[in-house]
């Protein structure tokens, strides 16, 4: 596992890319997809393919007690990635937030950089129950779907599922077995899987923690093709 520490200053951006989104638990998804054969999974028993980084009072990261740990605080957007390339996968995991302030991010990464730059794609809740997917240039997280309330999303120290679709183009959240947004953008076709946390306010602190991990190779079940 590679890990990094990225101190910026503007964290979650607009952006102008142009995409296809739609949102909302109300309307399904416009694109189904398939499980094919589960090509990764980790419970998080033992350290396996995952590295314990200790940056002081910035951050922790670390499997810890059957998870998967990131401690951090101050003005910064982390993940943790595995040392391996995927394409076209369904990745779910468990993920709880451990800390008292709500007002943060935290949720699963796919194609991510194999060169470790943070470049890729973000599915992400907080403890507010806001939820988007943004897409990193290694500087900054921009909006794909842009955050927005849900009320699938459990909040504050609640466990929350999360599910990323990344197939093609095509990228979508689930949360807690509800669809809730979905978006077309070709930027990344292959990287690497990872887990991550964002704080966005000087100061303050995000904890959370990451179990039952899975990996599924996975196709598009598109109506009329």
């Amino acid at each position: 596992m590679r890990i990094h520490l990225c101190l910026v200053f503007i964290l979650l951006t607009a952006s102008c890319q142009s995409i296809v989104e739609r949102l909302g638990t109300g309307d399904g998804p416009g694109v189904g997809f398939t499980y094919l054969d589960l090509i990764y999974s980790d419970r998080f028993d033992g350290p396996g393919n995952w590295t314990s980084y200790d940056g002081g009072d910035k951050l922790k990261m670390a499997v810890d007690d059957g998870s998967y740990r990131i401690w951090l605080t101050n003005r910064q957007y982390v993940w943790a990635q595995l040392p391996y390339t995927f394409d076209d996968v369904v990745i779910e995991a468990e993920v709880r937030q451990l800390s008292d302030f709500n007002h943060n991010a935290y949720g699963i990464a796919c194609r991510l950089d194999p060169a470790n730059s943070g470049r890729g794609y973000y599915f992400l809740i907080g403890g507010d129950g806001y939820y988007s997917i943004r897409w990193s240039n290694g500087r900054s997280l921009d909006e794909i779907v842009s955050a927005k309330p849900s009320g699938v999303i459990n909040r504050g120290s609640s466990m929350n599922r999360i599910k990323a679709i990344c197939v093609g183009d095509y990228l979508a959240l689930w949360l807690n077995g509800q669809f809730v947004a979905e978006a077309r953008d070709s930027r990344a076709d292959a990287g690497a899987v990872g887990l991550s946390a964002v704080m966005n306010y000087t100061g303050k602190t995000v904890e959370v923690v990451f179990d039952d991990l899975k990996i599924w190779r996975s196709a598009l079940d598109e109506p009329g093709k």
